[in-house]
C-alpha cells in the first residue's frame, strides 16, 4: 500500500509587487504597479490596484491618467531582483520541506505526508518564509496538484 500524502501549493502573494516592498516598506498598503520590460503593460498589480479594477495585462498607455490621479507607484520590471527573491523564498523552502517542486518564479508543489501535523507544518513553512524572506506568501494543500491550487486561491482571499 503507498504511502498517503498531501500535495501543497507555496505562491507568494502579488510577487512582483511583494519584492518591490521589501526596499520600499514606505509602499506597504499603498497602491504599487510593476510594468512589463518594456513598461508596455501591467504585469504586477499591488491588492489595492486589484480592488480599483484595473486588470492585468492592460496596456499602461491607457490606465497612466488613472495611476497618477490615484497616486499609484509604478515600477519597471527588475527581473534579476525578481529571481534573487526567489531563489531565497525556494531555499527557505527547502529546508524546511524535502520534496520541492518549482513551479515558477513565485510558485511551487511540495509533499507532506498526512498525519497529525500536516497543517501545523504547512503554517510553519508558511511562517517561515514570510519571516526569513519577507514576502507574504500563500500556501493550499490537498491530495492532488489541482486540489492544492484550489486551495492556495482560497488562502489568498483570506490573505
Amino acid at each position: 500500500m503507498a504511502k498517503q500524502q498531501y500535495i501543497g501549493v507555496l505562491d507568494c502573494n502579488n510577487f512582483f509587487v511583494s519584492c518591490e516592498r521589501l526596499f520600499r516598506p514606505d509602499l506597504h498598503r499603498k497602491p504599487v504597479v510593476v510594468l512589463s520590460s518594456n513598461d508596455g503593460c501591467v504585469v504586477a498589480r499591488s491588492q489595492e490596484v486589484k480592488d480599483m479594477g484595473i486588470p492585468m495585462g492592460v496596456p499602461y498607455f491607457q490606465i497612466k491618467d488613472i495611476l497618477d490621479t490615484q497616486k499609484v507607484t509604478v515600477f519597471s520590471s527588475h527581473l534579476a531582483l525578481y529571481r534573487d527573491v526567489s531563489r531565497r523564498v525556494f531555499e527557505v523552502l527547502r529546508k524546511e520541506i524535502t520534496t520541492v517542486e518549482q513551479y515558477s518564479v513565485d510558485e511551487a508543489f511540495f509533499v507532506l505526508p498526512i498525519d497529525k501535523n500536516s497543517e501545523t507544518v504547512a503554517r510553519a513553512v508558511r511562517d517561515i518564509v514570510q519571516a526569513q524572506v519577507g514576502v507574504p506568501v500563500s500556501i493550499g494543500v490537498g491530495f492532488s496538484k489541482t486540489q492544492a491550487k484550489s486551495a492556495v486561491t482560497v488562502a489568498k482571499k483570506g490573505s
